[in-house]
């Protein structure tokens, strides 16, 4: 005998596997990375405070008009925000401009992009001649490091790394690391963080 589909208020929610993810799950764990505010999200998607937050409770649905202005918030269109497809339908742009400028010694700029969705961070490093970063860092997660132009020696965990234009390297951030240029060159590398440090 087949049971035909709960139809009480409630169902959606008593049914463990739906195939997708809760819409108003999904845009808790977006809104909170992002920092946002429901007021916020309503500003942008032309939704009321009260139906996001009714949204998020799992307390109604949503039609796929809205949900398509809501992901768009997030700049996703439906598929990407409900996890159907790897990426967003458009390509992320991250114009310099828009990254923020970190003087993290003398000497020494970062351009940090931050991807919150995807849980991690991107560091533009340039370290002028003679420069260093002086304090070690320790942090979670995993670093990759990728020279893109001049010298630079890396102390990591109380040894010293030489790396080249070319080079790179990856390590266990949760070790005491740190960065200098010995030379009379500039040097840049880029850094993805696998973790939120800055």
């Amino acid at each position: 005998m087949l049971e035909s589909a709960p139809s009480s208020p409630g169902a959606a929610e008593q049914q463990p596997e739906l195939g997708y993810p809760r819409p108003g799950e999904v845009l808790r764990r977006l809104r909170t990375q992002r920092g946002m505010s429901l007021r916020q999200v309503a500003a942008e998607c032309g939704l009321s405070v009260s139906f996001l937050a009714s949204l998020e409770r799992g307390e109604t649905d949503i039609a796929l008009e809205r949900l398509s202005r809501l992901a768009a918030v997030f700049g996703h269109d439906v598929g990407s925000f409900l996890g159907f497809s790897r990426g967003r339908a458009t390509p992320s742009v991250f114009p310099l401009q828009t990254q923020e400028v970190l003087e993290r010694a003398p000497g020494v700029t970062y351009h940090v992009l931050r991807s919150p969705e995807l849980g991690y961070q991107v560091i533009t490093a340039h370290f002028r001649p003679h420069s260093e970063l002086g304090e070690e860092l320790q942090h979670e997660g995993t670093d990759l490091i990728m020279m893109t132009e001049g010298t630079l020696v890396a102390r990591y965990n109380g040894v010293d790394y030489e790396l080249r234009a070319g080079d790179c390297a990856q390590w266990s951030a949760g070790y005491p690391h740190t960065f200098r240029n010995d030379t009379d060159e500039p040097a840049r590398f880029i850094g993805v963080l696998f973790s939120s440090l800055y």
